[in-house]
């Protein structure tokens, strides 16, 4: 690959790249209500055949998968993960169209593309395209060949993804690594990199008048709870036997296989700790957070979050929450709660050990609806297209921030469980937000995350041209 025209063709286009990317992100694709989800799938398998690829789109049981192939005739292939869907807008805070796109002029980040998306993840999804479309027209041929799964369900728990997996496994075997491209420069340009994901256990708990007491099939006026127990207060009462004051799990079992962080990865987290690369502090600039759950700095707080399961509240509802008041009784209360398991965590093991926790604490009768499970998963440092990615990074002059973990969760134990192959999320580029109003990805960072993309295929392919050449020179 041509590294350098390919680096100059994209800032030279970068005008109507930034356009692709910006229409990409108008249209709408909400996967917990379909809107625009068949429009998108259809719209991705468009734009993989459009720059030399074959795509299909594939009917799952929810929304559909886009499969997509470039067959460059190369020696190496690359599995690239995305997710075409995203949130929906319901939050408060928008400041401009959610599907707009508009560039707006954000404090300390200056120009940035505000939309649902933006960062998680249609516009690194976007970007990417970019990227193979320069090499293409510098080069005529990708340097790698790659095969593209791009689901629709991510934000409902890829629900479907794993039994695509399983149809397709002959395709898909055929990749070495996976790729997953994302804008990962936090909000003072370190890039981060992660050696794994957490997993997650989302469910409901239900709490509903009956025998215990408590409105059977509807609220009653308010006055009544002096005679009728109540169904919230039920509910706020198991979830307090669950943590102490400061929410340390009090689940019986639930810590037992808890892992702690690998020896070689302890040591680059300290190191990178007493370089400066990590710094709590910006984190509670920029997510407004006043102090963090643990008393300490540096390794005594980074260490926790990368080696210890939360048990989070979502969300809680019940009753009359409007405008004005209205006294209520009411006859059923929810809440919603996730789980972050690490290594050696199993999501049916911690459904039995919360189920037998609200049992023995006198909570029989609450139910627990799971809604979405992902097992934790884990990837070497050592690992080729792992090592591509910190060399791409420092060839743009940035030291990356290597985590043990990633706090969040995404599906990647399909990639290590089912195919068995090693995976890396990264790109340059920053955004934020996701989740939330006023989702944004600076206009800067998709240049250079586009850059970062040319980058990481050549340290890829040179990598593993290399171990190549040396297996001949010793099979010879």
């Amino acid at each position: 690959m041509n590294l350098q025209k390919v680096l100059l063709h994209l800032e030279k286009n970068f005008d109507e790249d930034l356009d692709r990317v910006r229409e990409f992100l108008r249209m709408p694709s909400i996967s917990y209500t379909g809107e625009g989800i068949e429009e998108t799938a259809h719209t991705l398998k468009e734009i993989i055949e459009e720059l030399g690829g074959t795509a299909e789109v594939v009917p799952t049981k929810g929304h559909p998968i886009v499969f997509g192939e470039f067959d460059e005739g190369q020696e190496h292939t690359l599995l690239v993960y995305g997710m075409y869907d995203v949130m929906p807008t319901d939050e408060e805070g928008w400041t401009v169209d959610p599907w707009g796109a508009e560039i707006k002029d954000l404090p300390k980040f200056g120009p940035c593309i505000v939309n649902r998306g933006a960062v998680n993840t249609k516009g690194p999804l976007g970007a990417f395209f970019n990227t193979l479309r320069a090499i293409k027209e510098v080069d005529g041929k990708l340097p790698v060949n790659l095969i593209f799964a791009v689901e629709g369900e991510e934000e409902m728990g890829s629900r479907n993804f794993p039994a695509f997996l399983e149809q397709y496994k002959e395709k898909l075997s055929k990749a070495e690594a996976v790729l997953f491209p994302f804008f990962e420069q936090d909000e003072v340009g370190t890039p981060g990199l992660v050696l794994g994901t957490k997993g997650l256990l989302y469910f409901e708990l239900v709490c509903q008048g009956g025998d215990w007491g408590g409105p059977t099939s509807r609220g009653i006026h308010g006055s009544f709870n002096a005679w009728v127990k109540n169904p919230a207060w039920r509910l706020v009462q198991a979830l307090s036997t669950m943590v102490d004051v400061d929410e340390n799990i009090l689940v019986e079992g639930l810590l037992d296989d808890v892992s702690e962080i690998a020896p070689k990865e302890k040591e680059i987290l300290k190191q990178q700790i007493e370089e400066g690369i990590y710094d709590e502090k910006v984190f509670l600039e920029n997510y407004d957070v006043k102090r963090l759950k643990y008393d300490g700095t540096g390794m005594d707080v980074w260490e926790k979050l990368y080696s210890r399961p939360q048990l989070n509240i979502d969300g809680i509802y019940s009753g009359y929450t409007g405008p004005g008041t209205k006294t209520l009784l009411p006859h059923i209360a929810t809440a919603k709660v996730d789980v972050r398991m690490v290594p050696h965590m199993e999501p049916d093991e911690v459904v039995r050990l919360i189920r037998a926790h609200l049992d023995k604490h006198g909570f029989a009768d609450i139910e627990m609806n799971v809604a979405n499970k992902y097992y934790w998963s884990k990837v070497s440092v050592e690992e080729d297209v792992v090592q591509a990615m910190i060399e791409t990074y420092r060839t743009m002059g940035k030291e990356p921030q290597i985590q043990p973990l990633n706090p969040g969760s995404a599906p990647y134990y399909v990639f290590e469980r089912y195919l068995q192959i090693p995976y890396v999320t990264g790109g340059m580029g920053h955004g934020a937000r996701q989740h939330s109003s006023d989702e944004y990805c600076t206009v800067e960072g998709v240049l250079d995350f586009e850059k970062s993309m040319a980058i990481f295929f050549d340290h890829y392919c040179q990598r593993v041209s290399g171990k190549q050449d040396q297996q001949e020179t010793i099979t010879r």
